[in-house]
């Protein structure tokens, strides 16, 4: 039931996010087979096209939220939530499934704004930044990936990346947990301010309690050249070790969790569906 739970989502979901990213993809498909067919000279189509993906990156996630929030609170607090809480699925299975979808809208949007930055590198590069300059930060690339394997490569790309979509999660959360804060019954008549209030105070609150607790508390992976160590103090790193804090990850699974358990119980117990 998941699954059917999660093809409706981006069904809902991609009229608006999908076409976004259709246009995304045409024109970065654009500027680069131009770019390539021009034989590495910039033009003005493809700075246009440079601009436009900028402006769209830049708003996608302010877009994915919008619509992110939107979708919940019809779909769940408006017109349609009596017939999505009367559906023959468990509330939690509603809840993950948004949760799941709206993760995967931000790490798109991610990786719109990473795209865009790489294809704007790469097609204004000498423009902006010399070819002298772009020819020395080419030959540093391979001295960051020396002594390192595959395997030492892929497991530092990967936690990275599960700290990210740990984040986009949390942000994804705490959006629904304020959007069902909101309808209740003290908040409800104001419900968009709230949400708004609630979203900013939550992230702001586990960011900055991230930060204090990361800060205080050593525990990551010191990667020097092909090796990764388990660390508890910075003095174990070594010099010119890189490190990933695995403190941050695990808080911010917690602040997930608890967050999930608390919008489900207030999406159940304590929200005003109108």
């Amino acid at each position: 039931m998941l699954g059917k739970l999660l093809k409706h989502e981006f069904l809902a979901t991609g009229r608006v996010m999908g076409a976004l990213y259709a246009v995304v993809g045409i024109i970065m498909a654009y500027v680069l087979g131009s770019y390539y067919i021009s034989k590495d000279t910039a033009s003005t189509g493809q700075m246009l096209g440079i601009m436009v993906l900028l402006l769209i990156s830049s708003c996608s996630f302010f877009l994915t939220a919008v619509v992110m929030i939107t979708n919940f609170q019809k779909s769940l607090y408006g017109d349609q939530g009596y017939l999505s809480f009367t559906l023959p699925v468990k509330g939690s299975s509603l809840l993950i499934s948004k949760i799941l979808v709206s993760t995967v809208w931000f790490i798109a949007a991610f990786v719109c704004l990473m795209g865009t930055a790489a294809i704007s590198f790469f097609v204004i590069k000498e423009d902006v930044i010399g070819e002298d300059t772009f020819a020395t930060i080419e030959s540093l690339l391979p001295i960051f990936l020396e002594g390192k394997s595959i395997s030492t490569v892929l497991t530092t790309v990967v936690l990275m990346m599960v700290g990210y979509f740990l984040r986009f999660a949390v942000i994804t959360i705490a959006m629904y947990f304020a959007i069902s804060l909101a309808n209740t019954r003290h908040f409800q008549k104001h419900y968009l301010l709230w949400t708004i209030v609630f979203t900013v105070a939550i992230l702001f609150a586990v960011a900055n309690i991230s930060d204090i607790i990361s800060g205080r508390i050593v525990f990551g992976l010191s990667i020097i050249g092909n090796k990764l160590s388990l660390i508890t103090s910075y003095a174990e790193a070594g010099i010119g070790a890189s490190y990933i804090d695995l403190v941050s990850i695990i808080v911010y699974l917690l602040f997930g969790v608890g967050l999930y358990y608390a919008t489900f119980y207030v999406m159940n117990k304590k929200v005003n569906i109108r």
